[in-house]
């Protein structure tokens, strides 16, 4: 009998150390992804190409974590107000998460409405670029997303490696040597942009103006070089003369389709405009993507960039989802962004080599001015596009950006 009883208390004692090896096991594993909380978790985005892209992502994520999660597209207009106005409601309908460019970011901050990143080491998954667009005040408010930026195509079936240009000087000069014949038959255009785009035309004058710094937000930095301007304003409006684009018809729809169609052997595109071609051509155009090179050789050219964020809202109940929900979207499942929506992801550390043509923009966009944060110059890319579309039909350079300049400062004081 004693030794029955022993034996059982012997695996009784097996049992209970079992038991505890498997708790002290299950503590040491990860967290189980379904988290809990307080009503479904809802996104907020303005931007319609994005659509399949983030109800797709929502769909994920609630099956990731086992929670509820709705993607709403919302107007643009009076975004960051909007979001303030749901979000202090006494039943809180303001979005957990919302999608905001790097140039509303002061506003959201002055809103209260940013709960600032708190992850170490996001230079490992992003750039030291995508980092700065996304900080304010040296805080990290946001998750880099997508990246916009503008560069140059050129058709690689009419230039040669050596016709590729280092300034739009050398695109002049192929102007004047370029014969029609066998193989160059429908060309129309050597060089055609959309000049009615601030974006796309920002780089004539981009290498001496600064709006805000290395982060966009300290107005003690915003500057223009008003004498070197001016002389690449006379070069951009010389332009007209050999290129002669009718700023008040020019779209961008219409470049990219006679880009496809081989009509145009150089241009400045942007990243959605180099997804419409990848799906126009269907890679039956040869083309080549460079960094958009100088004006000449005395005169420097910088491109414009704009990056698209995620922001966890602080009136969240449902913080913690929030921000697990925030770093799916802009981490987790970005390297089908391009093929859902037509953008390039702010990250890039995920598996897979990526073309030449995406790094090629990658680098363009390192090199180019961030929008800036700064409240104040919200409205200036209206009025600066007056300016160039008035300039390149033939208004005095010097004249309209001494107005543009004092309408700068007067915003500023």
């Amino acid at each position: 009998m004693t030794t029955m009883y022993q034996r059982v208390l012997s695996l009784l004692m097996v049992l209970l150390l079992g038991m505890q090896m498997v708790s002290v096991g299950m503590k040491n594993q990860p967290k189980e992804t379904e988290i809990a909380v307080e009503r479904p978790l809802l996104i907020w985005y303005t931007d319609p190409d994005i659509q399949t892209y983030m109800e797709e992502a929502a769909a994920e994520t609630a099956v990731k974590y086992g929670i509820e999660v709705h993607a709403e597209l919302v107007s643009e207009v009076d975004y960051i107000e909007h979001i303030s106005r749901e979000s202090v409601k006494e039943q809180m309908a303001g979005p957990d998460v919302y999608v905001a460019s790097s140039a509303l970011l002061e506003k959201a901050v002055l809103a209260g409405l940013v709960k600032p990143v708190s992850d170490a080491g996001m230079e490992e998954n992003y750039s030291e670029k995508a980092v700065q667009a996304v900080t304010y005040d040296g805080k990290v408010v946001a998750r880099p997303f997508y990246i916009e930026t503008c560069f140059m195509l050129y058709n690689s079936s009419y230039v040669t490696e050596e016709q590729v240009p280092d300034t739009i000087e050398d695109i002049l000069v192929y102007a004047e040597n370029f014969e029609t014949g066998e193989g160059t038959e429908n060309v129309e255009s050597i060089f055609k942009w959309n000049v009615a785009d601030v974006i796309e035309s920002y780089m004539f004058l981009g290498a001496y103006t600064d709006l805000g710094g290395l982060n966009g937000d300290d107005k003690s930095q915003v500057s223009m070089d008003l004498e070197k301007i001016e002389e690449c304003m006379d070069y951009y409006q010389s332009l007209n003369a050999f290129f002669a684009i009718d700023a008040d018809t020019v779209t961008s729809e219409e470049v990219v389709q006679e880009f496809a169609d081989g009509k145009i052997v150089f241009t400045i595109a942007n990243v959605p405009m180099l997804a419409e071609l990848d799906r126009l051509s269907e890679g039956e155009v040869s083309y080549t993507v460079i960094t958009l090179p100088a004006l000449t050789d005395e005169l420097d050219s910088r491109g414009l960039s704009v990056t698209n964020s995620v922001v966890v809202n602080p009136y969240s109940a449902n913080v913690e989802a929030a921000e697990d929900c925030a770093r799916y979207l802009t981490e987790g499942r970005v390297s089908q962004l391009y093929e859902a929506a037509g953008k390039l992801s702010a990250y890039t550390n995920f598996p897979g080599e990526r073309d030449e043509a995406y790094l090629t923009v990658y680098e363009a966009y390192e090199q180019a001015a961030e929008v800036p944060k700064i409240m104040e110059l919200s409205n200036i890319w209206l009025q600066l596009e007056v300016v160039l579309a008035d300039i390149w039909r033939g208004a005095s350079p010097a004249e309209e950006l001494e107005a543009f300049h004092e309408l700068l400062e007067e915003q500023l004081d």
